[in-house]
């Protein structure tokens, strides 16, 4: 009595006849399985039709295999084979929009206590409460996106939804560990530089686990406010009213400082990121509003940051077509005209002049787009 060798099922893949087929497709398969797009049966199936294919001699069709195996392949095998089955869309924005509001009533709450009987409680049950609160947000965020992947955004749509409601609630804990560091730290003029610290390393590592659109804002955020407090912290206002404070040196630091961070983010930080027209438009809005803090100085080193700026920016779009660097750009010349005619130019000639600068940069960029997109076109029909 002689029997049929059946083909094993389940994560081996191995079809039955021919030599099973290795590399990519062997992984792929097996990833199909694993996430539940195909069942065990029906990757043998796919990868038993592979193998006859490439054992038939050359110029023969090979022996193709019935659509109902690939189709069917054993209804029994794959009800016995639990898999995972995607959550349903409204479900998933369920989710995301009741934690969007449970965080929003967990702001306003703390926000109330705040204001009505913040300065009643003692400085120990602040901590507690402050500390506590950082503790529940964050065990939260861990439990709402578990597990947890750091990934690129839009590798995974099934995970998404709950990366993206983690990621918000976990930036929520790191706002309630910065208010926790105030609250730490006696010395009033390094306690908004230790906090915002405290707040961008945390972030960091939030938008590694969990990285989302709001994750890379407050990351943002808390950098640039960290670099805008540091001056102060370093140089504080005297509080005697007779007492000489030199602000042009701390505007000029803080101003070289976001101009600085804003170059970096732009041009380095944003390759880095998930969503990096983003990142570089934050990077040049703060690099465009650093350059004027250090008019304190004189025009002219605000006026040549921006002018800097804004070649760098059309340099970058001719090769990296963003709309953020000609946008960037165009903001810069158009600020810098704007800071250059104010003392050598009449109010309307400045206007005049500015407004020129804009249109013309305007102008320009539609027509490199319209260039880019030709070349395109052309390149695509050879």
């Amino acid at each position: 009595m002689t029997t049929t060798p059946v083909p094993p099922a389940g994560p081996a893949l191995e079809p039955s006849g021919g030599t099973p087929p290795r590399g990519p497709v062997h992984a792929a398969l097996a990833a199909l399985v694993a996430d539940g797009t195909l069942s065990p049966a029906q990757g043998d199936a796919v990868l038993t039709a592979i193998a006859r294919s490439e054992a038939a001699p050359p110029g023969t069709s090979p022996a193709a295999t019935p659509p109902a195996a690939v189709a069917a392949a054993s209804p029994a095998a794959s009800v016995a084979a639990p898999v995972g089955q995607p959550v349903p869309a409204w479900r998933g924005r369920l989710l995301e929009a009741g934690v969007y509001l449970g965080s929003v009533f967990v702001l306003a709450a703390v926000a109330l206590v705040v204001q009505q009987s913040w300065s009643t409680i003692s400085r120990s049950t602040q901590l507690l409460l402050a500390g506590g609160l950082t503790a529940v947000a964050a065990v939260a965020g861990l439990l709402v996106g578990w597990p947890v992947r750091p990934q690129v955004v839009g590798t995974d749509p099934r995970h998404a939804v709950r990366r993206r409601s983690a990621s918000v609630v976990l930036t929520l804990a790191v706002a309630l560990a910065a208010a926790t560091a105030v609250l730490l730290v006696r010395e009033a003029r390094w306690s908004g530089v230790v906090a915002a610290g405290v707040a961008l390393v945390l972030m960091l590592a939030v938008h590694l686990v969990a990285p989302s659109v709001v994750a890379e804002l407050a990351m943002f955020g808390a950098g640039a406010v960290l670099l805008g407090m540091v001056p102060e912290a370093v140089w504080p206002v005297p509080q005697g009213a007779g007492d000489v404070y030199d602000f042009a040196r701390t505007d000029l630091t803080r101003g070289l400082l976001l101009f600085g961070y804003g170059v970096v983010w732009a041009w380095l930080v944003s390759r880095r990121l998930p969503h990096r027209q983003l990142g570089v438009a934050l990077g040049l809005v703060a690099a465009v509003i650093g350059a004027p803090t250090t008019a304190g100085r004189g025009m002219p080193v605000a006026a040549a940051l921006l002018g800097v700026l804004a070649v760098a920016a059309v340099v970058t779009y001719l090769r990296d077509p963003l709309w953020a660097w000609m946008v960037g750009a165009v903001g810069a010349a158009f600020l810098a005209v704007v800071l250059i005619g104010n003392r050598t130019m009449g109010p309307a000639l400045t206007f005049l002049v500015a407004g020129l600068v804009l249109l013309g940069g305007t102008a320009a960029a539609v027509v490199v787009g319209r260039r880019r997109a030709a070349r395109a076109g052309d390149r695509g029909s050879t």
